[in-house]
């Protein structure tokens, strides 16, 4: 029997990109998978495009989000994955068509507990701009670079069921994706394959901060972080004690 992958969506005013990254994400799923949406109520068509689509796969599952935000959203989907491996996607991407091949090949091959792929950004017409995300945020190993400065991009990330017990649930804090690499770093492994197997749209709506944070944030959110990670560290000690 295979391993069941879980793809953890968060959704909230996505009805205009939606259709493109679900079929890109569902034409590679086996029958057994799962996507799994949590979705923020929104004021357009996003609750009946996901409605249409679970109606006619049984694969996709809707659970609403009680607690708004990007990580809450992230925070309910992934508390509902059931899989051996975990996809994160955000709802306004496309998936390369060889991208589950890739990664669970890297899963087999290397035995991390996290593969980060590289990507590229697109503009709203899909078509690639810039360079790849391994070229642009110098994307790598090394945990006081990546609390100083986030690198890691939630959408090119997959991690183990039993990674999920460590990183669940995550803190309300910016960056959930860089909690996860964190997390993961610390108390697993990381892979890094080259491939380019997202296509990451940008548009005006992106979640993304687009412009620099003033110092006094930085450092807020910085100290907020290592105080999560911490406790964290404790919860871990702890459970592995008892």
């Amino acid at each position: 029997m295979g391993k069941k992958i879980s793809v953890a969506m968060a959704t909230y005013q996505g009805e205009k990109y939606l259709p493109v990254q679900i079929d890109s994400i569902l034409s590679q799923l086996g029958a057994e998978d799962e996507l799994i949406i949590s979705y923020d109520k929104s004021a357009d068509r996003t609750l009946q495009i996901l409605e249409a689509y679970q109606a006619k796969d049984a694969r996709v599952k809707i659970f609403h989000n009680t607690v708004p935000g990007v990580t809450g959203n992230f925070n309910n989907a992934i508390a509902h994955c059931s899989g051996d491996f975990i996809y994160i996607s955000d709802q306004d991407d496309k998936w390369a068509d060889n991208k589950v091949v890739i990664v669970q090949k890297t899963f087999r091959e290397t035995g991390a507990d996290l593969v980060i792929h590289n990507g590229i950004h697109t503009n709203e017409n899909m078509e690639p701009i810039g360079v790849p995300f391994f070229q642009l945020f110098r994307i790598g190993d090394g945990v006081i670079q990546n609390i100083m400065k986030p690198r890691m991009s939630g959408c090119c990330m997959a991690f183990t069921r039993k990674m999920k017990d460590v990183i669940m649930p995550m803190p309300e804090i910016r960056g959930y994706d860089q909690w996860i690499a964190l997390v993961c770093e610390l108390w697993g492994n990381i892979a890094y394959p080259e491939d380019i197997l997202i296509y990451h749209r940008l548009h005006g709506n992106n979640v993304t901060a687009g412009t620099p944070r003033p110092l006094p944030v930085i450092l807020r959110m910085r100290a907020r972080l290592l105080f999560f990670l911490f406790a964290r560290w404790l919860r871990e000690v702890t459970r592995r004690k008892s």
